[in-house]
């Protein structure tokens, strides 16, 4: 049981990492924005980041929905 706590904190973890990391490149899309330089790529790293997102909560559905 203290194993599957492990893991469930670590899936939460990845997805405030993952949540951090969005928010951030938001800011520097709007000063880049501002500024008139391209943003293609921190917009695709956004679009992978809720990617990665969205995969950690299925797989903390699908894993352990039956665990409490």
């Amino acid at each position: 049981m203290l194993e599957v706590k492990y893991n469930i904190k670590g899936l939460v973890s990845s997805i405030y990492e993952c949540q951090k990391k969005i928010i951030i490149n938001r800011r520097f899309i709007r000063e880049l924005e501002s500024e008139g330089q391209s943003v293609i790529h921190l917009e695709r790293e956004n679009r992978e980041l809720e990617g990665q997102i969205l995969q950690f909560q299925k797989d903390l559905r699908s894993k352990y929905q039956f665990s409490y």
